[in-house]
């Protein structure tokens, strides 16, 4: 399991306190937690001690903690790749080069939540986790959808390999970068890019 490399944390305060709805602190906490422990590792009751709340007070949001890691990966990680692959989805001649790089900066920008994707996908690899089924469906899902877009690609292209590679890779470096999070993921996946995509075959691609 990765872990941040970042200052001590400190305890969320009440949702009341910091001007928040409690749904959003309990969110906020519970991406927090399961990227530092887990699924298996999160508690309901340390979560409600974080936020200023009770344990029924947060199944009152959540319904149950099987509730809550469906909630935030579906409200909280998803949504902000899904927008740019309903972007990419529009657009005539859609540049995969800029739609990698975008996807990338939007990761750059939330740690926490790589954090906890990643330490839930790799949870996630025991056919018994609440997530499995999620992450299963989610890679044979994306793939698909990927491949039903009109990509501006060289001639000679296989998408659905070139697919494969490129979410590997991306895969890979953020891993690396939440173990070395004084590197720049876009610098990191800019390296990654020109050996994905050579120079001079996709000259006027990138």
């Amino acid at each position: 399991m990765t872990h941040l490399h970042r200052q001590p944390s400190t305890p969320i305060l009440s949702a009341r306190t910091k001007g928040v709805d409690s749904r959003t602190a309990i969110l906020n906490a519970a991406v927090v937690s399961f990227g530092e422990r887990g699924y298996y590792g999160t508690s309901l009751q340390k979560i409600a001690n974080t936020v200023g709340m009770t344990k029924p007070g947060v199944l009152h949001h959540v319904g149950s903690k099987a509730g809550l890691l469906e909630i935030v990966l579906d409200e909280i990680y998803d949504p902000g790749t899904e927008s740019i692959m309903e972007h990419f989805r529009m657009t005539d001649r859609p540049n995969l080069a800029r739609m990698w790089r975008e996807v990338v900066a939007i990761n750059a920008q939330r740690p926490e939540q790589v954090h906890m994707f990643s330490t839930l996908d790799a949870e996630a690899i025991d056919p018994r986790h609440p997530a499995h089924e999620y992450f299963r469906k989610r890679d044979q899902n994306l793939l698909e959808e990927m491949v039903r877009i009109p990509w501006y690609v060289p001639e000679s292209t296989n998408i659905e390999h070139l697919l494969q590679a490129g979410f590997s890779m991306m895969d890979g470096i953020q891993l690396r970068w939440l173990r070395a999070p004084e590197h720049d993921l876009n610098e990191m996946w800019a390296e990654c890019e020109a050996e994905l995509m050579p120079m001079p075959l996709w000259k006027g691609y990138r």
